[in-house]
Formats: C-alpha cells, sequence, structure tokens
C-alpha cells in the first residue's frame, strides 16, 4: 500500500562497539560467552528496526486508524436476554466517558470502565444493553452511540435484538376451586431477570415470589371472599407497571369451612357441669388455631378459663380443666380453624352460653283466686329435676297457717302436689318451696320460692233441671240470713244477661272481703240453660219462662217480641208448667231473699216491681248504672209485646219481696263494668 524506500545501512557513528577482545593469557569463561551472544542479537534486531523503520511507523499509523474507525463507526448488535438485567457484548474504546448515548429509547446503552486511572476511565472493553422501558418478546430496536469531542459528534449504529418472553406454565390455572390464602404457583421456562410477575381479580394486585424459575404469587392481598368467582390474570411488570397480559381464567374460590353444630347451643343456658365441649365441622380438619374460653367480670375484665383443645377429623374437643361457676355467664372463642382444602373460617368463631343456677319455679297452676277445692297443685319449674331427691323436703302446703298432709311426685320439670283433704271455702292457701331442689345433674340453690293462692269463696249447687235434664246451678257466697238473689238468661238468646253474672260471680270471688257479715249473694247465671244451648228465647217446650209464673195477670196466650201482635201460647198449659220455673218457684220460696234482681236485654231500663222498697232501689241502681227506672205500673207502651206472669209480678203478687228487672242497653254486650258499682250497691243494703 506504501512505497518502501530502499534502506542503507547506518553510518558509522551508530556502530556499537562490542569490546569483546580479551588479553592474552586469560582462558575462556562461559558467562561471557552468553552474554556476547546477547548483545549480538540485539544488535541484529535494532539493526532490522532501523532498516525498516518507515514501515514500522505506517503500519503503526494504520492499525491506530483501523481501531478508531472501529470504535466510531463500526455498527454493532447486542442480542438481549431476558435471564439478565443486561446483556454486553466486546467493544473496546478508549476513554469511554467521551461516548454518550441516546437516553430516550427502550434501552439504555452504557460502558463499564475496564481501566481507570484514578477517577478517570481510560478504557472499556464492552458495550451492554438495559431495558428502561419493557421491552417487547422478539424485537429488533436500534439505538446510536456518538462521540462528543468539542463539536464534533461522531456516531455509529447499535441494534439491540430481544429473545422470546420465557414461557410461563400454569396448568391447574383456572381448573378447580382454589383457597383464598393458598399461593398459586407456576413455572417459567427461563429464568426472566426483567421482568416482576404478578396476578389480578377483584380490583387488587398481588407481587408473585420469584426464585429462579419459580413463581409463587399469594392470593391473601387480592382480598378474595369463599365461595366466590373472579376474573383473574396474571401479568409482566416492569417498574412496577403492567407489562402484558399472561394469561386470564375465571377463579372459583372454595367454600369456607363451617362450624356445623356443637354440644352447646349459642346463647344457651348450660343446665350440667360441662367438662367439655364439642363442635363438628362440614369438612375434615388439619390445624387449629387459638382457642379460649373466657368470662366478663362486674368490672369489666376478662378472665380466661383454662382449657385444653384438640381436633380429630371432623371434630373440635375442648375440654373444660375446673368446674365453671354457676349463673355466669362465658363464651367460646376460636380465631381459625384449616380444612384439608386448606380452607379457614370466614370469621372468628364465638358460641356464648351462661351457665344456670339451681333450679326455679316459674309458674303454679293455682289462680290467685276461686281455686277449686281440693285441686291437685302443680308446680313448674325451669329445669328438669334430679328424681332421686326427696320431695317432702322440696315443697309443702300451708293452708289457713296449718301446714297439710300431702302427696308429692317428682315429673320432669315438675313438682305435683295432691292435697289429702279439700281445701274449706274460702281458704288462704300457701305452697312453700324450698331451696334444696337440685335439677338433673345435682346443682341447686335457687328453688326457694312462696305462692299464695285462695280457695274458691263460693258453693256450687243445682236448684233444679231443665227440659233436657241440664242442671240449673246456684252460686252462693256467704251464709248469712240477708240473701240478695242475681238471675240471668231467663230468655235463651239473651245469653249477654248471662255473661255479666259470671262475671258478677269473679268479681265476688276475688273480693269476698266486700261481702257484707250476714249477707247471702246467690248468682243463677242461667235459669234457662235449654235455651241458652239453643241460642231461643224459649225453653226446649216452646215456653216463655217469664210468662209461666203464678202472677194475677198470668195467662196462656201471650204476644212475642218480633211476632207483629200474634197470639202464642208461650204463657203455658198453666202457671209454673215448666221445670225450670217450678225450680225458681220453690227455691224462692224457700230462701225468701232480701232483693231479687233480674237481668234482660235489651231496653236500657231498670223496671222496679213495686213490692217493699224496690222502686228506690231499683232508682238507685239506675243512678250508678246510667239507666232509665221505670216502676211496672208505668210501663206503658215501653214494650210492644204481652208481658203478663212475669216472675216479678209473682213475686210481688204471691210473696211481696223486692224485686226489679235490669234491662241492658246492648243486645250482645255485657256491660259489666257498666253495672259494677250499681251491683256491687245492692250487695251492701
Amino acid at each position: 500500500m506504501f512505497a518502501q524506500k530502499p534502506v542503507t545501512s547506518p553510518p558509522s557513528t551508530h556502530t556499537i562497539p562490542l569490546h569483546t577482545a580479551r588479553t592474552a593469557g586469560q582462558k575462556s569463561d562461559g558467562f561471557w560467552n552468553l552474554v556476547l551472544d546477547l548483545k549480538i542479537q540485539i544488535f541484529k534486531i535494532l539493526q532490522h528496526i532501523w532498516r525498516y523503520r518507515v514501515a514500522i511507523a505506517l503500519t503503526s499509523q494504520a492499525s491506530v486508524l483501523l481501531f478508531v474507525g472501529y470504535m466510531l463507526f463500526w455498527p454493532q448488535s447486542i442480542h438481549y436476554s431476558f435471564a439478565s438485567q443486561k446483556s454486553c457484548v466486546t467493544s473496546p474504546v478508549i476513554f469511554p466517558n467521551l461516548f454518550k448515548t441516546d437516553t430516550k429509547g427502550t434501552f439504555n446503552l452504557n460502558r463499564t470502565p475496564t481501566i481507570s486511572i484514578g477517577h478517570m476511565p481510560i478504557f472499556s472493553g464492552s458495550l451492554c444493553a438495559a431495558p428502561q422501558q419493557h421491552p417487547q418478546s422478539k424485537t429488533t430496536y436500534a439505538n446510536h452511540q456518538k462521540l462528543y469531542l468539542g463539536g464534533l459528534h461522531i456516531g455509529k449504529s447499535v441494534k439491540i435484538v430481544t429473545n422470546s418472553y420465557p414461557a410461563v406454565y400454569a396448568p391447574n390455572f383456572g381448573v378447580a376451586a382454589i383457597p383464598i390464602d393458598k399461593p398459586l404457583n407456576f413455572k417459567l421456562s427461563l429464568n426472566d431477570a426483567t421482568f416482576n410477575y404478578a396476578i389480578t381479580a377483584n380490583g387488587q394486585t398481588s407481587i408473585c415470589a420469584k426464585q429462579n424459575t419459580q413463581l409463587s404469587c399469594s392470593l391473601v392481598p387480592l382480598k378474595l371472599a369463599y365461595a366466590a368467582k373472579y376474573q383473574a390474570s396474571l401479568v409482566r411488570m416492569f417498574h412496577s407497571q403492567p407489562a402484558g397480559n399472561i394469561v386470564s381464567k375465571t377463579l372459583q374460590t372454595i367454600t369456607a369451612t363451617a362450624i356445623t353444630s356443637s354440644s352447646i347451643k349459642s346463647g344457651a343456658t348450660v343446665y350440667d357441669k360441662p367438662q367439655q365441649i364439642t363442635l363438628q365441622t362440614d369438612k375434615i380438619l388439619v390445624g387449629l388455631d387459638k382457642v379460649s374460653l373466657t368470662t366478663k367480670n362486674p368490672d369489666g375484665t376478662v378472665t380466661n378459663i383454662p382449657v385444653a383443645s384438640t381436633f380429630s377429623g371432623q371434630t373440635v374437643t375442648v375440654s373444660i380443666t375446673s368446674p365453671l361457676a354457676r349463673k355466669t355467664a362465658y363464651n367460646l372463642h376460636i380465631d381459625n380453624l384449616t380444612a384439608s382444602d386448606n380452607s379457614r373460617l370466614e370469621h372468628p368463631y364465638d358460641l356464648p352460653f351462661i351457665t344456670s343456677g339451681g333450679p326455679k319455679a316459674t309458674s303454679i297452676n293455682l289462680p290467685s283466686t276461686g281455686v277449686v277445692l281440693g285441686q291437685t297443685i302443680t308446680v313448674s319449674f325451669d329445669q328438669a329435676l334430679l328424681p332421686a331427691q326427696d320431695p317432702q323436703q322440696i315443697a309443702s302446703l300451708i293452708v289457713n297457717g296449718v301446714k297439710q298432709s300431702t302427696s308429692i311426685a317428682i315429673s320432669n320439670n315438675k313438682i305435683v302436689i295432691t292435697p289429702r283433704d279439700a281445701f274449706p271455702v274460702c281458704a288462704r292457701i300457701t305452697v312453700q318451696l324450698s331451696a334444696v331442689a337440685q335439677n338433673a345433674y345435682g346443682v341447686s340453690g335457687d328453688s326457694a320460692k312462696s305462692f299464695g293462692a285462695r280457695a274458691r269463696c263460693y258453693t256450687t249447687y243445682s236448684i233444679g233441671t231443665s227440659v233436657l235434664g241440664r242442671s240449673i246451678v246456684a252460686y252462693q257466697f256467704g251464709s248469712g240470713p240477708n240473701m240478695i238473689l242475681y238471675i240471668g238468661a231467663t230468655h235463651g238468646n239473651e245469653q249477654n244477661s248471662m255473661v255479666i253474672l259470671q262475671k258478677w260471680i269473679s268479681e265476688l270471688d276475688a273480693n269476698p272481703d266486700s261481702i257484707p257479715a250476714g249477707r247471702t249473694i246467690v248468682v243463677i247465671p242461667s235459669i234457662n240453660p235449654d235455651g241458652v244451648a239453643a241460642n231461643n228465647r224459649l225453653n226446649a217446650a216452646g215456653i216463655d219462662l217469664n210468662r209461666n209464673f203464678p202472677s194475677d195477670n198470668w195467662q196462656t196466650n201471650v204476644t212475642q217480641p218480633g211476632g207483629g201482635g200474634a197470639m202464642t201460647t208461650a204463657g203455658g198449659s198453666a202457671p209454673l208448667s215448666e221445670p225450670e220455673s217450678r225450680a225458681l218457684a220453690n227455691f224462692v220460696i224457700a230462701k225468701q231473699p232480701r232483693l231479687v234482681l233480674t237481668y234482660h236485654s235489651h231496653a236500657g231500663v231498670v223496671e222496679a216491681n213495686e213490692a217493699g222498697d224496690s222502686v228506690s232501689l231499683a232508682s238507685a241502681y239506675s243512678v250508678k248504672a246510667n239507666y232509665s227506672a221505670i216502676p211496672i205500673s208505668s210501663i206503658g207502651n215501653t214494650f210492644d209485646y204481652s208481658t203478663t206472669g212475669a216472675m216479678e209480678d209473682w213475686m210481688k203478687d204471691a210473696l211481696n219481696l223486692s224485686a226489679f228487672v235490669i234491662e241492658l242497653q246492648s243486645p250482645t254486650a255485657d256491660e259489666f263494668t257498666r253495672n259494677r258499682a250499681a251491683m256491687w250497691a245492692m250487695a251492701k243494703i
């Protein structure tokens, strides 16, 4: 390439003296011979260098130019591997700091100094590419490296070629129901040092842990619920930003583990002395977290009760190591448990319960008043009683202050007391319970209690029977010489006249002390039981009982309400032809009552029979009950039907006994409240 000039011998002035001569007589020495040979060879080399000095200089210059051209202009390619964070090629340069690259592309090019003097890089042997934006698979990226020297910018192109992304193996992703807190695992075909990986679902993202080619993606950050479906995706992440979806599937989460039953029901009162609590789950268990049994003290502090917990199969057993206090609230708490399918409880489990005290009496079958004479008494408790205990030590019956002889038996949660003798009329009754009653598990201490009642204050008897044989029942309070007689339901379809007297019986029985001494009160709620049963004004023989008494104006043919004035034979074939009227007449004649009150409906008036003081008494009654008072002689056209053969008229005509009729204003309502004060006023005359 260059013309070579002829080389001439060096001038003699450059001859190098060898000083090899020796003085005569000296002996040859090996060392000095070697030194002499070395000098000769060096001399020859220097002669060649001198001879070809121009060619050598030109060759050196060409090599430098080639190196500089390579540095500045020779294009280079870098094959980027995702297995590392950067990929490098051999690319020697001097003064690497003078070279700059384009920083706006997907890859950033940089050089690592190989030789430096102080802090000054002198030489770099390699050029490296590192991604600064997420790189695509199997893509070529163009970049440039430029030498900045004063105002001179000289550059060369650099191509970065990416490989294929590492493949992700997810054969079970979205195939079966998954636990919500167990990681999902994936495998990469190659190690990936470029990307991170994440799983997204439920609007949340969970970054996967990466170990070589293994990915482990926790589901906890996704906040998945049990027994639900989610659209989930495995994505690449570059610098914490999504860099492409790999695979999307529908995920079905497994059902939560549930405690399906327990030996103690939630909120239950526990009557026994439990030594353990068992709970059943819907799945086989493999783990049990913290279990505690606590009770809250009155000051708000919590006391932990020692327990031991185990599990086997689908059963959790909590053993209580010391007896529980009675009448105390407890809470059994399980933080969590794990089933064989890795499911857990959806929420911590709590089982509140209360230990009972001893049996408590909750009810007795005795009313406060009107206890039937000789009635069997049953006391009910809130829990079953221990059958083996002596019931005579638990209950006693006291009548009018005297303990009675009784038969007492225990039946489940009841004590049954059978008096050996009937109660006296209006007797004060006390059932006394001691504190020694034990429940079925031997717990006692809460049974002490006293029940008070009073026997009914009336006697009953029949004054006769009806046409169909029904008894005509009288209720008698007291036994004094002065009787007040109350009669109802003479007409069977006026049933409110019977109801008012039934309520009057209850009123008298509840207030026996209000009945004056020396007074007898007799109440006959229904003189016509057959008519009441048939809801018929007449008796079973078709006779109007209040037209069948032997008053001065009795007659067979009478008119009836609603009959349009037509005559009937409802007065009877003769006075007192009916068993009901005969029974009542005989009773009145025998007892000679001080006053008789008969109840009918529905004119809203009080009618005195004008015997004795009946007019004044009827007037007093009407004022208290807010009815009109009309003597029978002034009845006029109050009724549009016959009133012959009336019982009150007979009492005046034959016996001169005071009596009056109370016609209730309503055809159906009993009006007891309206009449109550007036009825008491008559009872106390």
